[in-house]
């Protein structure tokens, strides 16, 4: 399928390569009688396709590329000239090659007068006709846009016209009249479908690629693979005034729910529809992947600070922390030890120094 803007490109080439042809009552170079350069002209041009087609609303502009003499022939202006391969307009005699000679000259100016000239005037038709009005007297090159429809676009081919101009008697008439060249295009709609992700913490929970059904006016038209490696995007082209909807192939367990938004644009030479598929994932209840229901200190695995709860002692649990110390140490008492000989232990101990120390003086 080729897109409406490379066909609309091909076409324009080829319209300006085949330029209407010009009879006298067109463009004239020399004429039996001289051009009242006095006065002012007028063009007016009708903008149809068949005889039933009546366009409104073309944007049509006039660019004037050579002066009228008063010996009834035409002059390229300043700028015209040093383009033009052909220089000298009243060479331009033979009928059987003047076609391509207007041809070339056409094909040789009008880049630079669209490009580096402001248009004499423009005008936008109505009901299929417009008029300039006051007009310098001398050739114009007639430029409009294309225009479109929803379906359709109508490619108008530019070309060349003489005010004043010759009427079947050979008299200069200074309101002229043209026609114009129109071709129809199918018009084709760029279309986009695009994947977007709203799980911001599981983005590892995404499928490395995904099938989407394609389905044109309740019928598959196509399945396609959406992936990193092409953006999670796929376009295509098609008719204009079918209708679209998306199928996602996700197991049923996935997590992801999808909802799909669309715009659409027609709009000059654009006509584009773009469809969004966006994937949230709800996470399930309780903690989340890799976490705990709430964090403790780093306590060898203990919620209070790492304080050990000893065995029940006379009906109490008494704590590490809670033990009195003695000479800078902690008491670890044991279940069921006697204090009572403690102190005797501790006088015996002493009266044995003692009694060595008195030993070892009598020595």
């Amino acid at each position: 399928m080729i897109k409406v803007r490379e066909v609309i490109s091909r076409t324009v080439a080829t319209l300006t390569a085949a330029i209407m042809v010009f009879s006298q009552s067109s463009l004239a170079v020399q004429a039996r009688e001289s051009i009242d350069t006095s006065r002012s002209g007028s063009l007016s041009v009708t903008y149809n396709f068949g005889e039933d087609k009546m366009f409104d609303g073309v944007n049509s502009r006039i660019y004037k590329i050579a002066s009228a003499t008063e010996g009834g022939s035409f002059e390229l202006d300043a700028g015209y000239i040093d383009r033009s391969s052909i220089k000298d307009l009243s060479g331009i005699t033979d009928e059987a090659k003047a076609q391509q000679e207007w041809k070339q000259i056409l094909d040789d100016v009008l880049q630079y007068a669209v490009s580096e000239h402001q248009p004499d005037q423009t005008a936008v038709s109505a009901n299929g006709q417009v008029k300039f009005s006051g007009l310098e007297l001398g050739i114009y090159l007639v430029s409009a846009d294309n225009y479109q429809e929803t379906e359709n676009t109508y490619v108008f081919a530019p070309f060349l016209v003489s005010v004043p101009q010759l009427d079947d008697s050979d008299k200069w008439v200074y309101d002229a009249q043209a026609g114009t060249k129109c071709e129809k295009f199918d018009r084709m709609v760029d279309l986009e479908l695009h994947k977007r992700w709203s799980d911001e913490g599981y983005s590892d929970r995404r499928p490395s690629s995904i099938d989407v059904k394609i389905i044109k006016n309740n019928e598959l038209y196509q399945t396609v693979n959406l992936n990193d490696s092409n953006n999670w995007t796929y376009a295509w082209t098609e008719k204009p005034g079918n209708t679209w909807s998306f199928e996602e192939v996700l197991p049923s367990d996935s997590g992801y729910s999808a909802s799909i938004s669309e715009s659409k644009t027609y709009n000059g030479d654009v006509a584009s529809e773009i469809y969004t598929i966006t994937n949230t994932y709800t996470p399930p209840a309780g903690p989340p992947p890799g976490g705990d229901e709430h964090h403790e200190e780093d306590n060898g695995g203990h919620g209070d600070g790492g304080a050990t709860e000893f065995p029940d002692v006379l009906g109490a649990v008494r704590k590490l922390s809670e033990l009195p110390a003695v000479l800078g140490a902690r008491r670890l008492p044991q279940t069921g030890q006697l204090w009572w000989p403690l102190p005797i232990l501790i006088i015996v101990g002493v009266a044995l120094i003692v009694k060595g120390i008195r030993r070892n003086r009598n020595i």
